[in-house]
């Protein structure tokens, strides 16, 4: 816990006002999830810290998330069949309790400025499937927003939705929408892409060498993804590439895998590629065909093309 203020402090001290006071799973020996009480008492602690480093630095009070339903970090290791939404009843407690224990602290003014609730609104992501939003199950649990009209929902996993089913969450009281790996998916997508279309385009690059060096870089070094990819050789080969937990996200800062993106550059950049290639690997990308192509900004436009999908959900697309 001294190390989770610590970095809470050093999150204000940089600028940062809203801090999700995540503390619901457990420390060494412990469970992995633990009860709304403890995690209530561990939330204030972190406030605390907050409200001290906001205090010295100056400037806007930090506003909070609370919550205790908070999904596996990258997505599931497994298959999913269904996720259940968190009950309403479970969801009321979160906030009492964390009110309560708020109030027992000294920190009701910290408490005021608690926003958001981490709840489960049924969605979430495996290695290989997407369980997606079903807004019929969520009648009860989106009630309570009437009872506690300062909170909006946080919603997490919502990686891979798209846009109908985000603006669904949205509309049903989830305006907090975090995403990360469908972003690293997308850029791999896009970087694999581009290795298939260099190795049609040039007789210099070779046959996908971008993936072969990744596929070393990850046998050599499998502590990333040996954990959470289970199955036999093929399996586990077409899980490390393709994963939508993407865990080859990992990788990517690698001098191996820095210097097999470099070669992809140089042996594309300032190149005029032709149409036929990318309706063949990237067909969404076509409007790079035919100019000069700056694959740099191929990849950043593939990643905002999935961030467009949440502002739109938000209304907050141009």
């Amino acid at each position: 816990m001294a190390e989770a203020e610590t970095m809470v402090t050093a999150y204000v001290a940089a600028g940062f006002r809203k801090i999700h006071l995540d503390a619901s799973m457990g420390c060494l020996n412990e469970p992995a999830a633990l009860d709304d009480e403890t995690t209530a008492r561990r939330a204030v602690r972190l406030a605390a810290a907050a409200e001290a480093a906001a205090q010295k630095a100056g400037g806007q009070k930090p506003v909070y998330v609370i919550g205790t339903e908070v999904p596996p970090p990258g997505g599931a290791d497994h298959t999913l069949t269904a996720i259940e939404p968190t009950a309403s009843d479970a969801a009321r407690k979160t906030i009492d309790i964390h009110r309560q224990v708020f109030a027992e602290a000294g920190q009701s003014d910290a408490f005021s400025r608690a926003i958001g609730l981490v709840v489960q609104p049924g969605v979430e992501f495996g290695n290989r499937n997407v369980i997606f939003y079903d807004r019929s199950k969520v009648g009860a649990l989106t009630q309570l927003l009437s009872d506690e009209p300062k909170f909006v929902f946080e919603a997490h996993s919502t990686d891979y939705q798209g846009v109908a089913y985000l603006s669904e969450l949205v509309k049903d009281g989830f305006p907090i929408l975090k995403v990360g790996p469908e972003l690293t998916f997308v850029l791999r997508e896009a970087l694999y892409a581009l290795d298939l279309i260099a190795s049609d385009f040039s007789n210099d690059y070779g046959d996908r060498p971008l993936y072969r060096a990744m596929e070393t870089l990850m046998t050599a070094h499998p502590d990333n993804w040996n954990r959470h990819y289970h199955g036999n050789v093929q399996e586990t080969r077409l899980l490390r590439h393709y994963s939508l937990s993407d865990r080859i996200r990992y990788y990517w800062a690698m001098p191996e895998a820095k210097a097999a993106v470099d070669r992809l550059y140089d042996a594309l950049r300032g190149q005029l590629l032709p149409l036929p290639l990318f309706w063949q690997h990237l067909p969404d990308a076509q409007h790079f065909a035919d100019i000069p192509i700056d694959p740099e900004a191929l990849l950043i436009w593939r990643v905002e093309k999935s961030l467009a999908a949440y502002q739109q959900a938000c209304g907050l697309a141009s």
